[in-house]
């Protein structure tokens, strides 16, 4: 009664809900009001699925605690409805990890954009105003070549890099080469900037590739790699076409095991078992 008890007053007589927010600072009323109960289910007040871009959740290694969760969204352009949806993403991403704070980053490569994107998003709650945090092509992380070479190459796709300048090509290019990026990542980010480039940059990216100083990491490692990956491709095409011949049910993660494999043996061992197996886990039995 103490939880349904006010909460059955207030449904017998709204008004009384004007009383409990009337002084509140920043809450302002019309002078005519028309106050009415509305459904407590917001599925229904707002029936959208809410789909962040990224939610990348922070915890404490100590104890597996987690503290903060990011939630990730670029924007090519300022968009009305996010300033609804964009507060929905911090509290949901809150109650979904159970996390103590939530912090929404807005990638905006375009200043005049991100500039929009900054506009403070006042909810009507007092004291609960979102002021998304916006990265553009100003001044992203990385790109004076500090944290490491990911935050290097991030910062050149979010074009705070000049890529048609040798020394802003050749920064990204001694990123990607490090040691600390692995031969996958490194095929990766070479097509994402390669994509994200200038016509100008992507001569000049594409030229200093085939030097001597770059060309073992990038031509031949990346065709070594490339070739590698096509082949366990058609070893994984196959396999399920194998298992799907001999009605070998298998489930959406077995399936995107196989496809997502680049172990050309391990794909060797399941196409010999898949020859005789009675059932999927036979196959998948390691």
């Amino acid at each position: 009664m103490t939880h349904e008890g006010p909460l059955d007053l207030v449904r017998q007589h709204p008004e009384i809900a004007v009383e409990l927010v009337h002084g509140t600072a920043g809450v302002k009323l019309p002078a005519q009001l028309a106050v009415s109960l509305a459904p407590t289910d917001m599925s229904a007040v707002v029936p959208v699925q809410y789909l962040a871009d990224m939610v990348v959740l922070i915890s404490d290694a100590a104890t597996g605690k987690p503290v903060l969760a990011v939630i990730i969204e670029p924007q090519l352009r300022d968009s009305e409805t996010k300033r609804y949806s964009w507060p929905v993403y911090v509290t949901t991403a809150r109650r979904v990890a159970r996390c103590p704070a939530a912090v929404l980053v807005v990638l905006c490569p375009d200043p005049a954009e991100a500039a929009r994107c900054r506009r403070l998003i006042r909810t009507g709650h007092p004291g609960f105003d979102l002021a998304p945090v916006v990265i553009d092509s100003g001044a992203p992380p990385g790109r004076n070549g500090a944290g490491g070479p990911y935050l290097t190459v991030f910062a050149a796709s979010m074009g705070g890099i000049d890529l048609e300048s040798e020394a802003g090509a050749r920064q990204v290019l001694d990123a990607m080469a490090s040691t600390e990026v692995s031969a996958a990542d490194r095929l990766r980010m070479t097509a994402i900037i390669l994509r994200l480039a200038s016509d100008a940059a992507r001569q000049i990216l594409e030229a200093m590739m085939t030097t001597s100083e770059y060309e073992k990491t990038f031509v031949e490692r990346i065709h070594d790699q490339g070739i590698a990956e096509g082949e366990a491709r058609g070893e994984a095409k196959a396999l399920l076409r194998l298992l799907d011949a001999r009605e070998l049910d298998l489930t959406q993660g077995q399936r995107e095991q196989v496809m997502s494999s680049t172990d050309a043996a391990q794909l060797d061992r399941w196409f010999d078992r898949a020859i005789t197996a009675s059932t999927a886990a036979e196959v998948f039995a390691d």
